[in-house]
């Protein structure tokens, strides 16, 4: 499709309060499940190796819950800003999940790193450097300027009047949420007691996501352009020509 039909289709996607608390739904429900299967994972009893493996992911997937449910309230809730800078803890939390099922790098060496190791191994920077151009500077660089840093991209987020680039910003927090739900599936399996936590207590999540995608004409346009779906085709509120909302001064 050319960039004329992109941006009509984008905008009418944006659509209107239905759609709206469908996305914020998506993802503060998919957030609480994040958290209660963290906690079970963060608590087993397995052999040293394994369990700081298995404790790490969990404590990585209650930080992603924290910052989705958090976003997500945020982006909904007319303090995009804020919701933005969120939104780029969680793509990192994808970088990282990401490594660990590709074994690039070990959950268990993340968990009792130094800061200095950490800077060294698990730095945004080194992990898209693994990556083999899975991850992108520009879309990470995209999520620093938007909300991350203080920069005069992130102000078309400021005063909640920027509605359609929010709702953008909160498709594509879905997005990493789901890519990052299913990287711990994978890694999981290697993992009995993850493995089990992730049936248990969150059979809800790929349906929950898989249920949105197919009613969310933003997501079916993303797709349609990018049919890999790769982790670099993020949404920007640059995508579109910035709207204030008329209910809103």
């Amino acid at each position: 499709m050319d960039e004329t039909e992109w941006q009509k289709r984008l905008l009418a996607g944006i659509s209107g309060p239905r759609l709206w608390s469908l996305r914020k739904r998506t993802a503060m429900e998919t957030a609480r499940d994040f958290i209660k299967v963290g906690i079970s994972m963060s608590r087993p009893e397995l052999d040293e190796k394994t369990r700081d493996a298995v404790h790490a992911v969990g404590l990585l997937l209650q930080m992603a819950g924290e910052l989705v449910f958090a976003a997500g309230r945020l982006l909904s809730d007319r303090e995009h800003y804020a919701g933005a800078a969120l939104l780029r803890q969680v793509v990192e939390i994808e970088y990282l999940t990401w490594t660990f099922k590709e074994k690039r790098r070990s959950a268990s060496a993340w968990l009792r790193s130094t800061h200095a190791e950490r800077m060294k191994m698990f730095g945004p920077s080194q992990l898209r450097q693994t990556s083999k151009g899975r991850f992108l500077d520009k879309d990470y660089r995209h999520h620093c300027e938007q909300g991350g840093h203080p920069t005069v991209r992130g102000s078309l987020l400021l005063r909640g009047a920027n509605v359609p680039g929010a709702q953008l910003l909160l498709v594509d927090l879905i997005v990493h949420s789901w890519r990052t739900w299913d990287q711990l599936v994978c890694w999981s399996k290697e993992f009995g007691c993850a493995s089990r936590a992730v049936v248990a207590l969150g059979s809800q999540v790929s349906w929950r996501l898989n249920e949105w995608g197919k009613q969310d004409p933003i997501y079916t346009l993303m797709v349609e352009r990018y049919p890999e779906n790769r982790a670099q085709n993020s949404l920007t509120p640059q995508q579109i020509a910035y709207r204030p909302d008329p209910g809103r001064e």
